[in-house]
């Protein structure tokens, strides 16, 4: 059961993390945590679409919409309301995909998504004269290329994606969510509208993880499709979620965070492309050491203790 300690605590590490990395600017930190806030966005966004039991391989998909949403609608439009069109575009593309593939399960819904994922890809490169085609195209720059003002404007999306989440984790929605997950024909039965709420989920996953797109493009005011359009950002969430612990806020926070690091210790000590073998392996042993995740290491831990300390209170009970 969260104590109240433990609902703010994740609110209160990003604001303090964010605060001091603005105040002591240092840019290295301040693109790291840029790197971190952006990878957990996307992460919480793929967990919250998996607790309906919908693994998605879909997320590049939205990230690209998001960041190529910003910077079609921009000149046309204003920056404000752009904004607004990388939601719309987002929700749209999210109900489109979640009715295609409302009846899909397992790997097949997972392999419906890669391929959305790829199409869209595709769909970019073959309309040059909208898109730029394979050279690009150029978002507005975030917060006027400022980093420190990058960051607190990511910051604040990765607060509110926190708050979604554990929203979605409440009462109203959790209860809902797992029977969907587990027993659909069950949930049907009980009333749970089934199709209403798992394209809300998608809709909410999407939209999130389209605003992490716009805010990448936006960092450095230009994108190509094989970077935001890659698997990668496809794989990554599913990674720092499952790393993390799934079906929780605080696991794929401390996913990004580990994962980032590995990334940085991987990167300096060995280099070159070789890292990412060694990388990937870490992460394939983090997985298969921890399948609950950091969130059900950290659990199994305190259990152990409550144990240790509940046998040595019964010990010296027995000799008083």
């Amino acid at each position: 059961m969260k104590t109240g300690l433990t609902r703010i605590l994740p609110y209160a590490a990003i604001l303090l993390v964010t605060l001091t990395l603005i105040w002591i600017d240092r840019p290295f930190w301040i693109q790291l945590a840029i790197g971190v806030a952006i990878t957990a966005v996307t992460a919480l966004a793929w967990d919250i679409l998996s607790r309906t039991g919908q693994v998605s391989l879909g997320s590049a998909a939205f990230f690209g919409i998001g960041s190529y949403a910003l910077a079609l609608f921009e000149p046309l439009v204003g920056l404000a309301l752009a904004w607004v069109a990388v939601v719309v575009v987002c929700a749209l593309a999210a109900t489109l995909l979640g009715l295609l593939t409302l009846r899909l399960r397992r790997m097949y819904f997972a392999i419906a998504t890669l391929g959305f994922a790829l199409s869209m890809q595709v769909l970019v490169v073959v309309f040059p004269d909208w898109t730029g085609g394979a050279g690009g195209i150029a978002p507005p720059v975030l917060a006027g290329g400022d980093p420190r003002w990058q960051l607190a404007l990511i910051g604040l999306l990765l607060l509110a994606a926190a708050g979604i989440s554990d929203l979605l984790l409440g009462l109203r929605f959790r209860p809902a969510f797992f029977m969907i997950r587990t027993k659909p024909e069950l949930a049907t039965a009980s009333g749970v509208p089934v199709v209403r709420m798992k394209i809300f989920a998608f809709i909410v996953s999407g939209v999130l993880i389209g605003l992490a797109g716009a805010c990448y493009g936006g960092l450095y005011g230009y994108v190509v499709p094989t970077d935001v359009f890659t698997t990668n950002w496809s794989v990554l969430p599913l990674a720092i979620a499952t790393l993390g612990g799934m079906d929780t806020t605080i696991g794929p926070l401390l996913g990004a965070v580990v994962l980032k690091a590995l990334e940085e210790v991987a990167r300096s000590t060995i280099g070159g492309t070789g890292y990412q073998v060694v990388y990937g392996a870490v992460i394939i042993l983090f997985v298969i050491g921890m399948p609950q995740g950091i969130v059900g290491l950290l659990r199994r831990g305190r259990g152990l203790l409550a144990r240790s300390g509940t046998a040595k209170k019964k010990e010296r009970e027995r000799h008083a």
